[in-house]
């Protein structure tokens, strides 16, 4: 499997870390932000959606999440990358913010974005390291399965009208 990277921007309790847990399973690997640039970059402010396609990106580059604060999240507004996406909508079942779409966690957008690149098992296994995220597939399954199936920006943005 391709790497796993992060950047730790210190705006939450270190304990709860999603990120940091998955780095001690040697699950992800921690990164300063200025070795983002190739790799396949989540930010909700991106324009181009994360499609099955993606895939190819992440095996040659590997993806990185930002670990912050949804309070803080305009810090990271202007942080570009040449492969940056944004995730579809999707129900949270964070104890933060359970129920409110889009306000993932770290751990939720990682599992979230293998899953539609095709990583249900990595996902899977992802979204095991906490007892309260093991609903989020679940939860998620049909937007999830559907969001795998979009080719484009213009799919993804129909397919959330159907769901949200």
């Amino acid at each position: 499997m391709a790497k796993i990277f992060y950047v730790y921007l210190k705006q939450d309790d270190p304990k709860k870390s999603t990120m940091k847990k998955l780095e001690r399973y040697n699950i992800t690997k921690r990164i300063p932000l200025s070795k983002i640039y190739n790799k396949l970059f989540l930010t909700p402010y991106s324009d181009n959606y994360i499609l099955n396609r993606d895939r190819f990106i992440y095996e040659e580059k590997g993806i990185v999440v930002i670990d912050g604060s949804w309070n803080l999240i305009s810090t990271i507004e202007n942080i570009k990358s040449k492969n940056s996406r944004k995730l579809p909508l999707l129900l949270p079942v964070n104890p933060v913010n359970y129920g409110k779409p889009g306000k993932l966690s770290s751990l939720e957008a990682l599992a979230a974005a293998l899953f539609i690149m095709g990583y249900n098992d990595p996902a899977g296994d992802i979204i095991s390291k906490y007892s309260w995220s093991q609903n989020f597939i679940k939860t998620n399954i049909e937007p999830l399965n559907d969001y795998t199936k979009c080719n484009s920006n213009e799919d993804c943005i129909e397919t959330e009208k159907l769901y949200f």
